[in-house]
């Protein structure tokens, strides 16, 4: 790969206690893949100590794999309707994404997905950003999965128009489409197709009528567990679909040993 490594990172987030499940089976799923990139955990101060201790030892997953905490602000949601109570204090927090100016291209990637296979073809797209499209409107894209170039400049006008800009669903991803209103029309290059942001949403809309819309995004890189409830949330714990026993699995093998490994998952036969 042509790409710098000391210049490359991935990155999430997390800006509570809540996401630490999630974004630990992430970051066990991504050392799966035999990543050569370090992993940017960007985290705020409602963030506790004895989660950023897990994560810090997450790092003995595997010797090559670096993870670094990089405490930033919360950047409140400022939208008068918020259906998700945890974008209200910190849903605009991903944008410091685009500030991660000490890197030339960052991949980012939510804490409530699974990284399947090696996505390392991604710090090669060229442009300030990429991403894939959402479930709907499929002219919009979903800001799950990233691939950017941070800019100063543009983080900082990102921050001016917060209160300007309109956002169809309430969070982030909205208020990004409306940031690049023009993404559908970009060159292909920058459209990362749907199986870089597999969301779980469309797996419940199309899988039990017709799984051939499924069927048709395989082989899937990254499935994200977008919507709720979220597999290790009290609600989700009761829900035991096809996608939620492939989290599981992910989940349990992440708990054993270094260097243990569960049988094959039956499930991701599918995916």
């Amino acid at each position: 790969m042509s790409t710098d490594a000391k210049a490359c990172c991935y990155a999430t987030l997390i800006t509570s206690d809540d996401f630490l499940p999630g974004l630990q089976v992430m970051l066990h799923s991504l050392v799966k893949t035999k990543p050569t990139y370090k992993v940017v955990v960007l985290l705020t101060a409602e963030v506790s100590s004895a989660s950023r201790d897990k994560l810090t030892g997450m790092k003995a997953m595997a010797s090559s794999f670096t993870v670094e905490l990089l405490e930033v602000s919360a950047i409140p949601n400022p939208n008068s309707k918020v259906h998700v109570p945890g974008w209200v204090n910190a849903g605009y927090t991903k944008l410091h994404i685009f500030n991660m100016t000490q890197y030339t291209k960052v991949v980012y990637i939510d804490a409530d997905v699974l990284v399947l296979k090696n996505v390392e073809e991604l710090f090669e797209r060229p442009g300030l950003l990429s991403a894939a499209p959402d479930v709907f409107p499929p002219d919009k894209f979903n800001a799950g999965v990233m691939v950017v170039e941070p800019n100063g400049a543009v983080f900082e006008d990102m921050l001016s128009k917060m209160e300007i800009l309109p956002s169809h669903d309430g969070g982030d991803t909205g208020f990004l489409n409306s940031y690049f209103p023009d993404w559908f029309s970009w060159d292909s290059s920058r459209r990362l197709p749907f199986c870089y942001n597999a969301q779980r949403t469309m797996h419940w809309l199309t899988y039990k009528g017709n799984p051939g819309y499924w069927h048709s995004i395989r082989p899937i890189s990254i499935l994200h567990y977008s919507s709720n409830p979220k597999p290790w949330s009290p609600d989700g714990q009761k829900k035991k679909g096809e996608l939620e026993m492939i989290w599981w699995h992910y989940f349990l093998e992440s708990k054993m040993a270094l260097g243990m490994t569960l049988p094959g998952c039956p499930f991701l036969d599918n995916i």
